[in-house]
């Protein structure tokens, strides 16, 4: 065991690491230091470091070191292995990039990656010469011998290294690949030696352990440009100037935006993942489609985004036309407004009024707004709307329907002209109910029939959804409820919710906005209609422009295309630029391999994973995540029937 001390002296005849490591732990009478990095005081010829300052020593020199091991070396506690690529253990073909399975290893595993460019004359005459004497031997080789290949490779070799040298301007380097694994304990250092030596083996590379020189390793690792002779000598691989470049060690599998928030770690070497959709210089659409099967976690990871992203001063809006429920805990821990669709809920929404200013949302930040008619936009939206409570609607039918409603608007007073919408002191008017309209339809033989499906919101169990409204508009974070809505009317109520929440997000361009819609199959699937999924699309192609970011998430892929072919999920999905993927079943992955031109092995990752793990996609640009929360909001957000019990019984024992 060799002690050092803290901030010992070196004396100036102490030479480059590999030297006698007891003389650097000696103290010399004159304690004189090249390279302080604290306060110096002068005293003739020496310079003196004031007591606890930080030297160049103490950076690269340990407090303590045990070589008595022959596997390992202990540096401060902590077990070092070395391992080098030795120089006929390099692939002959190699392609972009190829170091980074090294270089991403994961914990405890790091790489020492030496060039050295060799002068082009000496090189160049010492390569034809080893390729002429190659030749000459050639001759008196037959072709049955087992050294004929060798020879005709090397040949090859040299042929190859003279014309890239000579014609691409290329240069010669030697290589030289050193690998240091760190642990605890020695059990959890060998288990990763192992590792990367089978790591190794399936990138056609071969490492080689430097037991009984790790001292040697671990000098040579240090960031001093030097490489013990031994290990240089076993390590040397000759190279030219595009394999080099091909082997820069510092790409990486990460995505972490300078202002993005953290979603998870990346599964293949451990970083944490921060992404920020409102990167306009980065991501040309904030746009998420988010994709996983019942169970993957994709309540829990949206959950996750959504909180994160309110903690940036987004604001949030959440539709959950199924499992609702599920989202109450974080919007009442947020202090948000949860809000549910039901029969049974005293909350209730108005879909025919109108709570907008404007349709020009860069007014304010311009100053000037146009004068485009509020009512006239709102009609459009009930008219399409329509069709989701009664199929089949003629063009007659949607004449009508668009008459009524004027007629209908006019009787309250309210005009295409938006200052009618307004009292003299800048409040909204009292508008309309579903049930005035339904009594204008009764008015007139002809559109008796289009009344029909309104009489629900009359004197129906719905009649109480549909009421003036009572929902606080000054909150940062809302969810909508739509999940115990009944059936028939659940793509209308999650329309009409999408339509509250886009009021709000294209009230002004100077917010950023969020706007989240669960199981969005609901609103592009096979039971809406194509004015419906038109206007989604619409949604995902324009929201951009109000600077905010659309989620669409859904658990049943293949409902989410069954419209037109999925002319309507395909068009949303490529307004996405940002995809989420969790485990899904083998015939989802498949179209999603198909839409995302996945790789068999991608695809395949896809039906594996487990709980909380998804293929994140940015363009060409795929990792696999795992979602991560901390234990408080694991807590708040867990919905498992495991860890709701338990939390019960805690409860229980507490009382």
């Amino acid at each position: 065991m060799i002690f050092k001390k803290k901030n010992a002296p070196v004396s100036d005849d102490t030479g480059l690491p590999g030297g006698d490591m007891n003389d650097m732990a000696e103290e010399t009478p004159k304690k004189r230091f090249a390279f302080p990095f604290g306060k110096k005081k002068q005293t003739g010829d020496d310079i003196l470091i004031e007591s606890g300052s930080t030297t160049i020593l103490d950076v690269v020199s340990p407090t303590s070191v045990d070589l008595t091991g022959r596997e390992y070396i202990v540096v401060d506690g902590v077990y070092h292995a070395y391992l080098y690529i030795t120089g006929y253990g390099y692939a002959t073909v190699v392609g972009n990039g190829w170091l980074s399975a090294l270089v991403e290893a994961g914990e405890g595993i790091g790489l020492s990656f030496t060039v050295k460019r060799q002068p082009k004359d000496k090189v160049l005459s010492k390569v034809a010469q080893t390729t002429m004497i190659n030749r000459s031997r050639m001759r008196d080789v037959g072709d049955t011998r087992q050294d004929f290949e060798e020879l005709d490779s090397a040949i090859t070799a040299g042929l190859y290294l003279k014309e890239n040298i000579n014609r691409n301007n290329e240069d010669f380097y030697y290589m030289h690949t050193l690998i240091e694994v760190t642990a605890d304990d020695p059990e959890t250092l060998e288990y990763r030696v192992s590792a990367v030596e089978t790591l190794c083996v399936s990138i056609d590379m071969l490492a080689k352990r430097c037991d009984f020189k790790h001292e040697q390793g671990f000098l040579s690792a240090l960031p001093l440009l030097y490489l013990d002779p031994d290990i240089e000598r076993k390590s040397r691989r000759n190279v030219l100037t595009t394999g080099v470049a091909a082997a820069f060690p510092f790409a990486s599998y990460e995505l972490c935006d300078k202002s993005g928030i953290f979603i998870g770690k990346n599964m293949h070497n451990n970083s944490a993942c921060m992404l920020d959709p409102f990167d306009r210089s980065k991501y040309i659409s904030g746009n998420f489609a988010w994709f996983g099967a019942t169970g993957a976690g994709k309540t829990f990871g949206i959950q996750c985004f959504a909180t994160r992203l309110r903690q940036q001063k987004k604001r949030v809006y959440i539709i959950a036309p199924s499992k609702g429920y599920e989202y109450r805990s974080a919007c009442d821990a947020i202090g948000g407004v949860f809000v549910k669709w039901a029969p049974s809920s005293s909350d209730s929404y108005n879909f025919m009024e109108i709570r907008r200013k404007t349709l020009d949302a860069d007014s304010i930040a311009r100053g000037v707004s146009r004068n485009d008619s509020l009512l006239a936009n709102h009609i459009s939206k009930l008219t399409a709307s329509f069709a989701l409570l009664k199929t089949n609607l003629t063009d007659e039918d949607k004449n009508y329907l668009d008459a009524s409603l004027v007629a209908c608007y006019n009787a309250f007073g309210f005009t295409f002209d938006n200052g009618s919408l307004f009292l003299p002191d800048g409040e909204y008017k009292e508008f309309p109910t579903p049930a005035d309209w339904y009594a204008t339809l009764q008015g007139k033989e002809e559109t008796k029939h289009l009344a029909v499906p309104l009489l629900r919101f009359v004197t129906g169990s719905s009649a109480s959804m549909v009421k003036q409204s009572n929902i606080k508009r000054d909150a940062e974070y809302y969810v909508f409820d739509v999940s115990e809505a009944p059936d028939e009317l659940r793509e209308f109520v999650t329309f009409w919710s999408t339509q509250f929440c886009m009021d709000m997000v294209q009230e002004s361009i100077l917010t950023e906005d969020v706007l989240i819609i669960d199981e969005s199959w609901v609103l592009v699937g096979a039971k809406s209609t194509p004015e419906i999924a038109g206007r989604v699309l619409e949604l995902a192609k324009t929201i951009r422009g109000y600077n905010g970011i659309l989620i669409l998430a859904s658990q049943d892929l293949a409902d989410f295309l069954a419209m037109d072919d999925g002319r309507f999920g395909k068009g949303i999905i490529n307004s996405c630029r940002i995809k989420i993927i969790m485990q899904l079943e083998e015939i989802e992955a498949k179209l999603v391999k198909e839409i995302l031109n996945l790789s068999d092995n991608e695809t395949a990752q896809i039906t594996r994973y487990r709980r909380g793990e998804a293929l994140l996609s940015i363009g060409n640009s795929r990792i696999s995540l795992s979602i991560h929360a901390s234990q408080k909001e694991y807590n708040t957000l867990t919905t498992a029937s495991a860890d709701l019990i338990a939390r019960q019984k805690r409860k229980s024992v507490t009382q």
